[in-house]
């Protein structure tokens, strides 16, 4: 039965792509047909990042560098309704009470059961999904999502709590059911998404779990004050969701991790509910809140939580400085010496980025000249910025005076680093940077969602990403030898005909280390029709995982993280495990047993062990 329902599947998937026309791009009825008009969700493209207007808009831009090629035709929702297996738990079999708040609406359970990562996307533009969510709750007060956990654990139903779906570690997927449960819900919190409470006094705020980033700060403006807490998803990710997978945000140094902007965490389990004490620090033995954060959804769902702000920032100071070497990977371990120094002064600028070179010239595209593009290949670019929740000209002055010294450690004959465009407090006033080669990677950047998904409606390319932190004494070797593995590895698999570009910026700066973040692309990837035989999958798939492979194995053997902000998830759980002590995967099994005694909370994520044997 197994075998015919995936010869089914991939036979069926037939339908659902076209080759090189990309007609349908054109066609608004078709891009109608990718998402929906009404609920939490509306116009957010079902397959990929984001909103459906501007994914249409990023795929038209991109369209002129890809003529003659295949364009994947992403299936609609319609389409992909007609195939859907139905679901294995109904929703008459739940209290009538919870019925209310649940879905199997095609366009629900397609949203929810995929993150945002490239492996994620392909599979859904090929319309070859491994397994759906057999039911969407919409929960609207604790009491509710208490409820639902209650009857999943008796009716024995995988939980996977769902905060904006941006998981690029395989966090949200529907996970291989083992033991006695017999199906999977997804849990998703866009109903509690207020801001509860704020403390002045203390600067802090209490945050329902389901609160999107920019309903979170527009909530703040009124106050004064600011989580300024801005990761890459923030459009389309949740309090929540940074809470579990212990994301990293705007600041490249200082409070930087979601860790650090935590002051206490309420808990709902499926044996109760739990919250830790507001404090601004304490000795009295293991933090609770800090079981929580990075949790994954493994023990419970995050409701609510105080989090730490800050005064708006009046005054920056902002500059782009370049190094220049013999090629872009020698000019970035010059600024990489050179942001060592200026970290270990001890000042804490709130940007400190250091990125190769052709990054930022990929990034800028057309609206960068011919000798900046040239200075970039062969260059790496340093972002650096501090800021002030003070007005006036002695904070001017403080941070101008800042601002003269982090600028000459790095343009010092030490390091040798040019800049190329600066602006004192006096000069930046309410904004910083916004054009140049800063304003031109600031604005890449935050699209970069949109671009990766784009990118995987053309078989010729592959886009993906990947991240860790380590020491600055391991960072040397650890940096050769990930760049060999996954450079090495793209040309033993593709051959040297396939442009292969494996790039690095630094997202997060310590004293002790930075958090080096790769990106990988491929281009002149053999043009693989749009539509696939029966039984074939999508080559970037195995390419890509082969390449992380060697990049992770790389990390581990050199002292790196198997992630520094994009969590564990399922795809990073072997290295995980690899890189923490002995005893504490033990520990771990111990913690979800009395959290989770069934074992329906995210099955697999922290934990590889099946819930019989908890």
């Amino acid at each position: 039965i197994v075998q015919v329902a995936v010869r089914r599947r991939r036979a069926t998937r037939l339908l659902f792509a076209m080759a090189a026309s990309s007609d349908f791009l054109c066609d608004d009825a078709w891009w109608a047909g990718q998402t929906i008009s009404e609920g939490p969700h509306a116009g957010k493209v079902w397959w990929g990042w984001g909103l459906a207007t501007e994914m249409r808009a990023e795929i038209e831009k991109r369209m002129p560098n890809h003529a003659g090629e295949s364009v994947i035709r992403p299936p609609a929702v319609e389409e992909m309704a007609a195939r859907m297996p139905a679901p294995r738990v109904l929703l008459d079999a739940l209290p009538l009470a919870l019925q209310r708040i649940c879905t199997a609406a095609p366009f629900e359970r397609l949203f929810h059961s995929s993150g945002r990562d490239m492996t994620d996307v392909i599979r859904n533009v090929r319309g070859d999904i491994p397994a759906f969510h057999d039911f969407v709750a919409y929960p609207e007060s604790e009491q509710d999502v208490a409820a639902l956990l209650q009857e999943c654990s008796r009716q024995r139903i995988a939980v996977v709590p769902f905060g904006g779906g941006s998981s690029v570690v395989w966090g949200v997927v529907p996970p291989p059911l083992h033991g006695a449960l017999v199906g999977c819900m997804a849990l998703d919190l866009a109903k509690m998404d207020r801001l509860l409470d704020i403390d002045v006094a203390s600067q802090c705020a209490r945050v329902q779990g389901g609160m999107y980033g920019p309903a979170l700060e527009a909530a703040l403006k009124q106050s004064g004050l600011t989580l300024r807490y801005y990761p890459q998803s923030f459009e389309f990710s949740t309090v929540g969701g940074w809470v579990v997978t212990r994301g990293g945000g705007h600041f490249a140094t200082g409070p930087t991790h979601i860790d650090d902007l935590v002051q206490s965490v309420r808990l709902v389990t499926p044996v109760g509910v739990t919250e830790s004490r507001r404090l601004p620090g304490s000795g009295a033995g293991p933090a609770e809140h800090r079981l929580y954060l990075g949790s994954e959804g493994a023990l419970g769902v995050v409701t609510e939580a105080w989090l730490r702000l800050r005064p708006r920032p009046r005054a920056r100071a902002s500059a782009t400085v370049v190094f220049a070497g013999a090629d872009a990977d020698d000019a970035f371990v010059l600024g990489a010496q050179a942001v060592r120094e200026l970290i270990q002064t001890g000042l804490q600028p709130a940007n400190l980025r250091l990125v190769y070179g052709p990054e930022v010239a990929l990034m800028g595209g057309s609206s960068l000249g011919d000798a900046q593009t040239k200075m970039l290949n062969s260059g790496a670019v340093l972002l650096f910025g501090l800021e002030s929740p003070l007005g006036g000209a002695l904070s001017e002055k403080s941070i101008n005076a800042q601002f003269e010294l982090l600028l000459d450690i790095a343009t010092s004959p030490a390091h040798g680093g040019a800049a190329v465009s600066k602006r004192d407090a006096s000069q930046s006033a309410q904004q910083g940077e916004r054009d140049g080669i800063a304003g031109t990677w600031g604005t890449g950047f935050m699209k970069g969602g949109y671009a990766s998904s784009a990118a995987c409606l053309f078989p010729s390319m592959l886009v993906n990403t990947f991240e860790t932190a380590c020491t600055w004494a391991s960072f040397p070797a650890l940096h050769k030898a990930v760049l060999d593995a996954a450079r090495g590895t793209a040309w033993r698999l593709c051959g040297k005909a396939v442009q292969v570009s494996v790039t690095c910026r630094f997202t997060h700066i310590y004293p002790d280390g930075p958090a080096p973040y790769y990106t990988v692309v491929l281009r002149g990837l053999p043009d693989v029709p749009a539509s696939l035989a029966a039984g074939q999958d999508d080559p970037r798939l195995s390419l890509w995982l082969e390449i992380k492979r060697a990049a992770m194995d790389a990390l581990i053997a050199n002292g790196g993280t198997s992630t520094h902000h994009h969590a564990v998830g399922r795809l990073h759980q072997p290295h995980y495990e690899l890189e923490r002590g002995v005893l504490f995967g033990r520990a771990l099994v111990a913690l979800k047993a009395a959290y989770d005694p069934v074992g329906v909370m995210n099955p697999g994520i922290l934990v590889s062990v099946p819930a019989a044997k908890l």
